[in-house]
């Protein structure tokens, strides 16, 4: 589980969200909310591995993934500092 009490730009239309999955798609579902609740919180049943590795919960782990470059754009405009 992980929280973030992150600065409001939009207006408060809650005190607390809650996400479902710590995937790419939880992740940054969790960054928008967090604009417009006090809080958000994440809920992932996998624990966090140490390095990169496919997720026991995530079937399609193993399948090679890219990001094409729409997905890109999306990602630096809520995370600009992510490189």
């Amino acid at each position: 589980m992980s929280e973030n009490k992150a600065s409001k730009k939009q207006g408060v239309l809650g005190e607390h969200a809650v996400v479902i999955g710590g995937s790419m798609a939880g992740l940054l579902t969790a960054r928008v909310l967090s604009d417009y609740f006090e809080r958000v919180t994440i809920f992932e049943a996998d624990t966090p591995p140490e390095e990169a590795v496919p997720r026991k919960g995530v079937p399609q782990g193993n399948h090679i993934h890219t990001l094409l470059p729409g997905g890109t754009d999306v990602v630096l405009k809520y995370f600009p500092n992510i490189h």
